[in-house]
């Protein structure tokens, strides 16, 4: 637990203070009390607070509400003064490595010496086409325009120029960084990478968790909530805003720049991320057919997103996809290669919400799937996010059934991420202790127990673990875990019913995204989550977003290429596809040990 002082005032929710705080907790309620994931324990000023809500009064204890816990969507200050707080300690660990192509640099904007020649009797062309015709540039942005007749009287002879295309953006000393960044917006997380435009060097990364999470950690809660009212959307991007500029401002700071040296920004994320970054109603993905506004590749003024960056800056946005698959699954694509490579290859990118792409010969074929819930620790009884003390890792002794785990950090288990889930339902089928349709086996061990009629086996016993209580994995659990697995594995094979192909004809499986890059691919593969394809065929990908966004931020060539290649992926909706259902039911089993 954090102990945090905090001053309020009349009317402030404590959720929204927090927040602006940096303090953000995870939702999936959009902050209308109904998840109960935003306790905090109050330990002074609780008469500042208005009284428990009905909402509490069923989440909450009595014990509990009379110990000074409550929600922070819930709690609102009727009075000015202090509070004393204790948070849950959530240090999430966050994935923001991935492996990057090699790429020629030819980035948008580039710098060009310019040698300022004062206006005179002799020459009285407008400032601007004296200008432009030195750079042999057509246009200039319109706050160096405004600007520009004190800074051709009154600054330097010599001076660097920032062109982008035919636009002049700015005009400044010489000698200064010319930087650009590449962000990649998550549903989860946020990752940004500050790239020297003039080498092509990266120069410092950053992350956060994506602040749109206190109002709903999966995509569908966000666009419930930013239907509530026009206000509700303008809230999902305004912290989402807010968000990337910290980033920003934390990326030039460890690279000892300023954000005033950023001129060029591209953004990848998926559709409901892209339109509420924009602040386009998310009211068309959230309605059947659940078609986007734009499919469009955008080039906008930093400045008229409120992105913090220099003079004249532009944010890049590329294409989305489909409804449910947006701009970082075309940046995955990218950063794979695949586009490029003979034969059939699939990509997955597995996350909150999954994406699939696959290419056969020269067609390509892409799908989403809603897999993120389980893997996130949701609906699982001690299920937790990839923070410390998460269980990522485990073993089961067959016979004994002792366990081995590890946890994020080291530290004594406080609950299970999606990594070790997926190690641990691997295991326990492995073991004996689940059969092939999931259902739990009462074995000889004091591990296996039934609670309130319900089966569950011990991972690690109160007195080992940091939370107080055993951690446990439940009957309920395997079953949110089957669903999760069975609609990743009936996408692919949609997918590869889609292409006429097989596993066995996949010369290449990708795995990108932050859980997948923790993934153990062979207790994937044991409960049927992946195709089996030999290991020697798979490549871990990392982040690969945010990489193939770092490739697009400093070659412009490749923009043109995802853009085209945006135009000829087929879109397969799953809702409507009736391979999926039957392909979704027969997934629910696990295959054969051996198979």
């Amino acid at each position: 637990m954090v102990r945090l002082a905090v001053e309020v005032r009349r009317g402030d929710r404590l959720l929204e203070k927090l927040a602006n705080l940096g303090h953000v907790f995870p939702s999936n309620c959009g902050g209308r009390g109904l998840c109960g994931r935003c306790r905090i324990l109050v330990l002074e000023g609780r008469e500042l607070l208005s009284r428990p809500t009905k909402q509490e009064l069923a989440l909450l204890s009595r014990e509990e509400l009379s110990g000074g816990w409550r929600l922070a969507c819930q709690a609102i200050a009727l009075s000015s003064g202090s509070l004393v707080l204790e948070l849950p300690y959530l240090t999430y660990r966050l994935v923001v490595e991935g492996v990057e192509g090699p790429v020629e640099l030819s980035p948008a904007v580039v710098g060009r010496q310019l040698v300022i020649e004062k206006p005179s009797l002799a020459d009285l062309r407008a400032d601007e086409e004296r200008i432009l015709s030195s750079l042999g540039a057509n246009s200039m942005d319109i706050e160096l325009l405004r600007e520009l007749p004190s800074l051709l009287r009154h600054g330097p002879s010599r001076a660097e120029a920032i062109v982008r295309g035919g636009e002049v953006l700015d005009i400044r000393p010489p000698g200064r960084p010319l930087l650009g960044m590449a962000i990649d917006i998550g549903t989860t997380k946020i990752a940004a990478y500050l790239v020297d435009l003039r080498v092509g060097k990266l120069l410092s990364t950053s992350s956060d968790i994506n602040p749109q999470v206190a109002f709903g950690e999966d995509i569908m809660s966000r666009i419930a909530f930013s239907m509530e009212g026009p206000d509700k959307l303008i809230k999902l991007s305004t912290v989402l805003r807010d968000g990337i500029n910290k980033l920003v401002r934390e990326a030039c700071s460890l690279a000892g720049a300023s954000p005033n040296d950023v001129y060029e920004l591209v953004l990848v994320g998926n559709t409901v991320m892209h339109h509420s970054l924009l602040g386009i109603s998310l009211r068309g993905l959230g309605l059947a057919p659940y078609t986007p506004a734009t499919t469009r590749p955008l080039q906008v003024k930093a400045r008229d997103l409120g992105l913090e960056a220099g003079r004249g800056a532009y944010a890049y946005l590329p294409p989305p996809i489909a409804g449910f698959v947006g701009s970082d699954a075309l940046a995955d694509l990218v950063a794979s290669g695949m586009y490029e490579l003979g034969g059939t290859c699939m990509l997955i990118d597995i996350g909150t919400n999954t994406e699939i792409l696959l290419k056969s010969g020269d067609a390509f074929w892409a799908c989403s799937c809603a897999s993120g819930p389980a893997f996130e620790g949701w609906r699982i009884s001690c299920g937790s996010r990839a923070v410390r003390g998460a269980i990522d890792s485990v073993r089961i002794e067959p016979g004994t059934y002792e366990v081995a785990y590890t946890t994020i950090g080291g530290a004594k288990p406080i609950g299970i991420c999606g990594s070790g889930l997926i190690d641990a339902v691997a295991e326990l089928y492995r073991a004996g202790i689940l059969d092939a349709s999931g259902r739990m086996r009462e074995v000889g061990t004091p591990r296996l127990r039934r609670r309130q009629g319900v089966l569950e086996f011990v991972l690690a016993w109160a007195s080992e673990a940091g939370a107080g209580h055993d951690i446990v994995i439940t009957q309920k659990d395997i079953r949110e875990i089957q669903l999760a697995k069975a609609a990743i594995r009936a996408g692919s094979r949609v997918l590869m019913e889609k292409a006429g192909v097989g596993p066995e004809d996949i010369d290449m499986l990708f795995i990108a995204g932050a859980f997948g890059s923790s993934l153990n691919l062979a207790s994937a593969m044991a409960i049927g989550m992946c195709p089996s394809v030999p290991l020697s065929r798979v490549r871990f990908l990392g982040n690969s977003a945010g990489a193939g966004a770092r490739m697009m931020l400093k070659n412009v060539g490749l923009r043109r290429k995802a853009e085209e290649l945006a135009k000829h992926i087929k879109f397969v909706e799953l809702a409507v596809e009736k391979e999926f259902r039957e392909e979704f039911l027969r997934a629910l089993s696990f295959p054969s040990l051996g198979a």
